[in-house]
């Protein structure tokens, strides 16, 4: 019993007991004052917090008090004191890094007598940890920072709960004797660089409830131990580059023994490469599963025996036949992940009896068919995925009114998709706010590949994702409806016509990506009243005239108009320019192409006049007598045209009577070819001038 309470009792017996009721107040106020003033000053065996502090920028931490002189602790911060002694010191997020800060540093607190909780993490500290000290300690989390060599095991601590040592660089094996000394039942030892079997010996801590080894350097098969451990809750085990197939051992017999624990609630065994059948029964304390990115055949799993089964991840597995939808629904399951599997048949009827799923993902498999009605009466439904499958049919237009539909990537849409609840005015648009133990990641539209990732449905915004799809039509101008939408992606599609003047009333968009459609017409000016738009693509479509200007228009680049040769980004000359010359170049290629088709065929006949007379000797003889009699009487009819002067023909020898004197053709040769006649002519005239006797005279004047 307290003395207050002590001096309660006195008040209310008799009055001779007074003098001990104050007696019992004066103690009680002594210990108040004692107690005050060591609540604020650092006990002598704390005094190496002050070492600590030595490297600290406290300003740059954002850390009040931690200074030389200043030897209240117990308000420093980040610190707290039980009887003015040092018990908990959480540091975490402060960018200790950019102090000086290193392991030695860490020694210091190892001597703090009563520290019995400790939080560094995500502050990028380096170097190695101390091996000992920390005598009291029962938490610590040291998470995200740059530790490296042997992991802390803190053999001096008898009760030690708590390990957490994820995103570190330790190395070399793990000490289980020296963990499992103390009553530990978290050890978080994940995304460092232990090398090595899976170490047997986790069988000693008899309480152990979550056990993460994950993404490190691990290899060997799983102890035979870690199956019996009766309060494992939580296991995950990531052994580096699939190396359990490596093994004897087969993913069915080795989940088997993991069903046996009666307490199990997480299993993550993604991405080891883990093959045969999946166990059917077992895990009765079941929660989460993990088991993406292997190799696992036959029937999916559907924990018939686990009633609180909430979220099955098997995607990227080869499991094949159907889907047994009536095992899966009989628990309170949230999350089916079944994407890229070889699930065939028709998409079974009965995923209506999932009352609380919020995500269903069977895209990538060889479903057939058209979708169960049951499907559009599912109200808990967010996300819905079906890509990549046989399906036939079109979509019900039940489907829009699912009230919390946020993510949907399939098919063709009706009008009433747009009018769903949680994206219209009909409801405020918030989801749950309930957890789910696993991350969400959102299909990018874009060629870098990126995505959304939200940890929770309560940070996933309303999105309508439909990019990289082969949807045809109009964009639905009832999109407008949808207020609350805050992502709408509709690239890399077949969309056609203007683009909808009523998009503008989806006031709270932030992203807008129509890239890569056949979209005409000019954009919407009334679009610059999107206040939150922060993405806004058109790039490779029809469009015409300018763009708008004001608004979040003024942000965007030239990147996300490309690709729309008659898109002006200002009313300036260089786009009528652009447009004109794109006018010029469009008759260019005309021109050139009706000059390359007379081209042809002018040569097409020449070719089989030239092959006629090569191969026809009568038709060659015929032609050269039309050809020498034409320019006997052309050259006849020059006269005075081209002399000037009286030009004789002569039928002897085919002679011209140049300046009186006779030049005699070659009519052999030249007088039969076209070409060559015509030189000669102009040679006679080039004689003439370059004898300068005159023109050309007939015989009689010649006389």
């Amino acid at each position: 019993m307290s003395l207050l309470s002590h001096f309660c009792l006195c008040l209310q017996r008799k009055a001779g007991s007074c003098c001990r009721c104050i007696r019992f107040l004066h103690v009680f106020v002594f210990v108040l004052h004692i107690h005050g003033g060591h609540s604020q000053m650092c006990d002598p065996a704390d005094q190496s917090l002050l070492a600590f502090s030595d490297g600290l920028d406290r300003m740059g931490a954002g850390l009040v008090g931690w200074g030389p002189n200043d030897t209240s602790c117990c308000s420093w911060t980040g610190i707290s004191c039980d009887l003015g002694r040092v018990v908990e010191l959480d540091l975490s997020n402060r960018s200790l890094s950019r102090n000086s800060l290193r392991g030695v540093a860490v020694a210091q607190l190892g001597r703090l007598p009563c520290l019995r909780r400790l939080d560094l993490s995500t502050n990028g500290l380096v170097g190695a940890f101390p091996a000992s000290g920390f005598p009291a300690i029962e938490v610590v989390n040291v998470s995200s920072n740059g530790f490296t060599g042997p992991h802390p095991a803190f053999p001096g601590a008898p009760n030690l709960t708590v390990l957490d040592i994820t995103n570190n660089a330790f190395s070399g094996s793990i000490n289980v004797t020296a963990l499992c000394s103390s009553p530990v039942k978290i050890l978080r030892f994940s995304a460092n660089a232990f090398s090595g079997d899976v170490p047997a010996g986790f069988s000693q801590c008899k309480v152990l409830n979550e056990l993460s080894l994950d993404s490190n350097g691990l290899t060997g098969s799983l102890p035979k131990d870690l199956y019996t451990i009766p309060e494992l809750r939580v296991v995950a085990l990531d052994l580096s580059n699939r190396s359990l197939s490596r093994n004897s051992l087969r993913g069915g017999e080795a989940v088997a023994r993991l069903g046996r624990l009666p307490s199990l609630r997480r299993l993550d065994l993604s991405a080891n490469g883990l093959a045969g059948a999946f166990p059917a029964g077992g895990f009765p304390a079941i929660e989460v599963v993990n088991v993406s990115s292997n190799g696992f055949t036959g029937p999916h799993p559907a924990f018939p025996g686990a009633p609180n089964l909430t979220v099955l991840d098997i995607t990227g597995n080869a499991f094949s036949g159907g889907i047994n939808v009536t095992a899966l629904c009989a628990s309170p399951v949230k999350v089916l992940r079944f994407s890229a599997n070889a699930f065939s048949g028709d998409v079974p009827a009965g995923f209506g009896q999932c009352k609380l799923l919020n995500d269903l993902f069977l895209d990538g498999n060889c479903l057939t068919g058209s979708l169960p009605k049951d499907l559009y009466m599912m109200p808990a439904l967010r996300k819905l995925s079906l890509q990549e499958n046989q399906l036939s049919g079109s979509l019900d237009k039940a489907l829009g009114n699912l009230s919390k539909l946020t993510l949907i990537d399939f098919g063709e849409l009706p009008a009433t998709f747009t009018q769903m609840k949680s994206s219209s005015n009909g409801s405020n648009g918030q989801a749950s706010t309930e957890d789910l133990p696993l991350s969400f990641v959102m299909k990018d539209s874009t060629s870098t590949g990126k995505g959304f990732q939200y940890n929770q449905l309560s940070s996933f915004p309303p999105s309508l994702i439909l990019s990289n799809n082969m949807f045809v039509g109009s964009i639905l101008p009832s999109f407008g409806r949808l207020v609350k939408l805050h992502v709408l992606d509709l690239g890399f599609n077949n969309f056609s016509g203007p683009i909808p003047d009523e998009l503008s009333n989806m006031s709270s968009l932030e992203v807008l990506d129509l890239a890569h459609n056949d979209l005409s017409g000019s954009i919407p000016s009334s679009l610059t009243k999107l206040n939150f738009l922060s993405k806004f693509d058109v790039s490779y479509n029809n469009l015409s005239g300018d763009v708008p200007a004001g608004g979040q228009f003024s942000t965007f680049t030239e990147e996300e108009f490309a690709g729309n040769p008659s898109l002006c980004r200002s009313q300036s000359q260089s786009c009528y320019k652009r447009a004109v010359t794109t006018e010029m170049s469009s008759e260019t290629r005309f021109t050139f192409g009706l000059f390359l088709t007379v081209e042809a065929g002018f040569a097409f006949g020449l070719l089989t006049v030239w092959n006629v007379l090569l191969f026809a000797s009568s038709w060659r003889a015929a032609y050269f007598q039309m050809v020498d009699n034409f320019f006997d009487r052309f050259i006849f009819m020059l006269k005075y045209w081209f002399f000037g002067g009286v030009v004789y023909y002569s039928t002897l020898g085919d002679a011209l009577l140049v300046g009186g004197r006779r030049l005699r053709w070659l009519s052999a040769g030249l007088g039969r070819n076209l070409q060559a006649s015509f030189w000669a002519v102009l040679f006679s005239a080039y004689l003439r001038l370059w004898a300068n006797e005159g023109p050309i005279q007939t015989k009689s004047e010649m006389a």
